[in-house]
């Protein structure tokens, strides 16, 4: 048999982004592994990856087309699919307008070719509603561009190099185990690991100290500590002055609070507060590392923007492995997809729609004109969307023409009128960033599509013609939206060796001598509190007392791997943990079955009663499909459709609730 190894790319919405090698025999993939000289990725996959040809030879995928037909599916042919895909979307816009039709796609890939170029392209030429994408990490970007601008952050190949590490809203050992491996590096050299998370995690039961402080108040908690450093004389005077702005207006603004205040804002001992404060100043080099947890509150910008703050403060960025990262949007930005998406096709400007409101989008009588199609594809937004109560709702009408793209039959796809096959990453070209490293990687096609599969690209070329869209980039080829994409980019071996560094000259310690992205050079400073809207609100607590988190699964990614017999064995069933005091003040034991309820929605499932949970506080983590809950409805049933003022992002965790035994 022929044999060859081909270099892939991990596509999952993860910042660890691995490099792969797949060994192909006889034109079958055989094996999947990590690239072992990888920097970030160093020859291991995760335990939702590393049996990724289960995924891709499962009995499950759909490999044909299928239509709605008496209440169930049938196969269908691509001609006859195509056919009813394009008279759906043309009947929407015929008799509504082009805003009528609304895409729906997200990070069920990070590719930046199979994610959003040719399928941009023909949502634009039928003047489709604009998605305004901001379901993740969009709060925090806008908090820490606040503070820094679009500027590197600290390389995760130096992080070895500290010896404090302040994890904050992270939980890399189940979400990021690559990057963990490089805070296990520094821990092996005397590094202290302190996490702050309102729920006590993998990451946080393995850390020196937890700080868990009530959800959405990370902002009064950071200025307790900042406060604290400057009581004891630990701040940097010298390179604030330096290298930033509103260094002086930060002094009278903690000058006006005290540590104690702030405890209790955020519900953490004072003297907690103010001891990690001094030991993060006077221990060298600081890490402060910050997730996508904390950020998903209203006063979630403010927040980040302050948090960032914290090691400015200090003088932390003039040490080697010292400083502050988040998402790295200067070396992630360094390759963009955007010119390839063709907005100059749109024949007029067009409304924006937040996908973190589809709900509202999907049953608001006055949304004008209402939508009548929507193409999903790259998201699973029956299972992860925020009110799912509306969002099933909307789903439902009879009236929606629904298409949705995809390998297998999700939650959303069970509501499709049609249902497109997709290839997985094993079967397409692609060229995937990374938002947690500097690396760019490379992934080669290693076999045919399966069956009738085909790439995103492939169904709206195919789509482009059945439209009459004419336009001669409706027949670029993948090879050649590679070219547009990579044009001008120094590619310094990624086809050959299947990855490359990002290198914006930015070197081992970027702003030892400031240097920031923003207009002046110089990094902002910031002390803003902003309270959460629900978490903080008194009157609601006495109807909802316990404040709702919903964090991600070990072996789950969002609802990707839910499906899966190995990742789903280990993980059957969904749980929400309770403290025990919680617990006995409701007469509610271990193991029995609860139901979790606020105005908007409930769901049900099995109780943990463990003091994972602070007080307070339930921990209901997120992925497990509609079918796995007693009643088909997740914690998304009771969270917000609620937008942050800046940056237009969910509130997923600003979110009050009861809980009683079913």
């Amino acid at each position: 048999m022929a044999t060859r190894v081909v270099r892939g790319a991990c596509p999952h919405d993860c910042p660890d982004t691995c490099a792969m090698h797949v060994t192909v025999e006889d034109g079958r993939a055989t094996k999947v592994t990590g690239d072992p000289d990888h920097p970030i990725t160093v020859g291991f996959l995760c335990g939702k990856v590393s049996n990724y040809l289960d995924r891709v030879y499962s009995e499950h995928r759909i490999l044909h087309p299928l239509v709605r037909e008496d209440g169930g599916f049938r196969r269908a042919s691509w001609d006859e699919a195509l056919d009813r895909v394009a008279e759906g979307l043309q009947r929407a816009r015929d008799e509504f307008g082009g805003e009528s039709i609304l895409p729906y796609s997200y990070m069920g890939t990070q590719g930046l070719i199979q994610g959003n170029t040719m399928s941009a392209r023909v949502m634009n030429a039928l003047g489709a509603s604009a998605l305004e994408r901001t379901i993740c990490a969009t709060a925090g970007i806008a908090g820490t561009l606040q503070a820094h601008g679009v500027s590197p952050e600290v390389d995760p190949e130096e992080w070895p190099n500290a010896r404090f590490l302040l994890i904050w809203g992270w939980n890399p050992l189940s979400t990021a185990p690559h990057l963990w491996r490089k805070l296990l590096d520094a821990r092996s050299q005397g590094a202290r690991l302190v996490v702050v998370d309102p729920f006590r995690s993998r990451t946080a039961r393995l850390a020196d100290e937890h700080l868990s402080p009530m959800p959405g108040t990370d902002a009064a908690l950071a200025i307790g500590m900042m406060r604290a450093i400057v009581d004891a004389g630990l701040h940097d005077d010298e390179w604030c002055r330096a290298h930033t702005d509103g260094y002086d207006q930060l002094l009278d603004e903690l000058g006006r609070t005290t540590v104690e205040e702030c405890a209790a804002q955020c519900g953490i001992d004072a003297e907690r507060i103010a001891r990690i404060g001094r030991d993060f100043a006077s221990t060298r080099p600081a890490l402060l590392r910050l997730g996508v947890g904390a950020q998903r509150h209203a006063g979630a910008p403010a927040a980040y923007a302050t948090v960032s703050t914290l090691p400015l403060l200090t003088g932390a960025w003039r040490d080697r492995g010292g400083g502050f990262s988040y998402i790295p949007t200067a070396t992630a930005g360094a390759i963009s997809n955007t010119l390839l998406q063709r907005e100059d096709l749109c024949p007029a400007p067009v409304r924006t729609i937040n996908m973190s409101r589809l709900g509202e989008a999907l049953t608001d009588p006055a949304m004008d004109p209402p939508v009548k199609a929507l193409v999903c594809w790259s998201s699973n937004p029956a299972s992860i969307a925020p009110d799912q109560e509306r969002v099933l709702e909307g789903l439902a009408r009879d009236d929606l023409f629904t298409v949705v793209l995809e390998q297998f039959m999700t939650d959303t796809a069970q509501h499709a009128d049609v249902i497109l096959p997709a290839t997985t990453q094993l079967e397409h070209l692609d060229v995937v960033f990374s938002w947690g490293h500097h690396y760019v990687t490379w992934n080669e096609p290693a076999i045919e599509p399966l069956e009738e599969a085909k790439a995103v690209t492939e169904t709206f070329r195919l789509l482009a013609e059945r439209l009459g869209l004419d336009d001669p980039c409706f027949r670029d080829t993948d090879e050649e939206l590679v070219e547009q994409l990579l044009a001008g980019f120094e590619e310094n071996g990624l086809r050959e060796r299947g990855w490359t560094k990002v290198d914006l000259g930015q070197g081992p310690i970027p702003h030892e001598n400031g240097g920031f992205g923003t207009e002046s050079g110089r990094a902002a400073m910031h002390a803003r509190y902003e309270p959460p809207a629900e978490v903080a609100d008194a009157a609601l607590a006495e109807r909802f007392p316990l404040a709702l988190v919903t964090p991600k699964t070990h072996l789950f990614l969002n609802s990707t791997f839910a499906n899966q017999r190995r990742q789903h064995s280990a993980q059957p069933a969904p749980e929400v943990v309770v403290s025990p005091e919680d617990a006995a003040a409701r007469g509610i034991e271990d193991g029995v079955a609860v139901r979790v309820f606020n105005d908007r929605g409930s769901f049900s499932c099995a109780a943990r009663v463990s003091d994972d949970a602070r007080p307070g506080v339930l921990v209901a983590p997120m992925g497990w499909w509609n079918d796995d809950y007693p009643d088909r409805r997740s914690g998304q049933a009771t969270t917000s459709q609620l937008l942050t003022t800046v940056g237009n992002a969910p509130t997923f965790n600003d979110n009050r609730v009861e809980l009683e035994p079913c």
